[in-house]
């Protein structure tokens, strides 16, 4: 399953349904569902909202579902004790869909930057706490309070910076800070994905080395937090 976290892009979109490894490529424009479904799940085990679409129980829908199967998942249950780690790397890649599918070219610019402003926060209110909490208590400590201040700090300043720049009426302005939110969360939750995925993968042979990877983790969020957003933040 990392295998599928780590290579599942725009390049390469893969989906897991049923431990089965699904390239939609030839199918992301034809979804009766629409293309954003498929996008948001890329990369991830979407058995459970398969399922809860009663017409994905029809005869076609499961002959597709063949068709476009390229592999089958080896999975290996983690030690009891690291289950949280799997469930943190799905986290992280539903938040980088989430930005992925945000930007469009076509779109007004000021509703690209409302999008992904709002998204911006959560990513600061929501998800970052969830992911310091959740690693850190791998690590068996508690997440560093001052941490989590600085992110409260940063979302107060993000949607500062989003309503002025929303006040400016400046579209050439509220584009650039739209793909700048965008390009900066999504080199954040990559590294994220990369990085995690070693640490599950780890499991397999040895718990202490995956903790050392936890450890890395948690640098990158740390030095994101605390240095590269400010700094980028004001030079867009």
């Amino acid at each position: 399953m990392e295998d599928v976290l780590e290579r599942s892009g725009m390049s390469c979109p893969l989906i897991v349904v049923d431990t089965q490894v699904l390239d939609v490529s030839e199918f992301l424009r034809w979804h009766p569902g629409g293309e954003a479904v498929l996008l948001a799940n890329l990369g991830r085990d979407a058995s459970v909202d398969f399922h809860h679409v009663s017409a994905h129980a029809r005869p076609g829908v499961r002959h597709k579902v063949r068709q476009l199967a390229v592999a089958e998942v080896d999975d290996v249950p983690p030690p009891t004790a690291w289950a949280p780690l799997g469930e943190l790397l799905d986290h992280i890649r539903l938040v980088r869909n989430s930005f992925a599918v945000q930007h469009s070219a076509g779109r007004n610019p000021v509703h690209d930057l409302i999008y992904l402003g709002q998204s911006y926060r959560h990513l600061l209110d929501d998800h970052l706490r969830t992911f310091v909490q959740g690693f850190s208590a791998l690590l068996g400590r508690t997440a560093d309070p001052a941490m989590l201040r600085r992110l409260d700090e940063l979302s107060a300043d993000a949607q500062a910076r989003v309503e002025e720049s929303l006040a400016k009426a400046d579209t050439t302005a509220t584009a650039s800070l739209a793909q700048w939110i965008q390009q900066h969360c999504v080199v954040l939750l990559d590294d994220l994905i990369v990085r995690t995925s070693v640490a599950v993968r780890a499991l397999r042979t040895s718990c202490t080395e995956s903790a050392d990877r936890v450890g890395e983790v948690m640098s990158v969020i740390e030095d994101w937090v605390y240095n590269d957003d400010e700094v980028e933040l004001d030079d867009a």
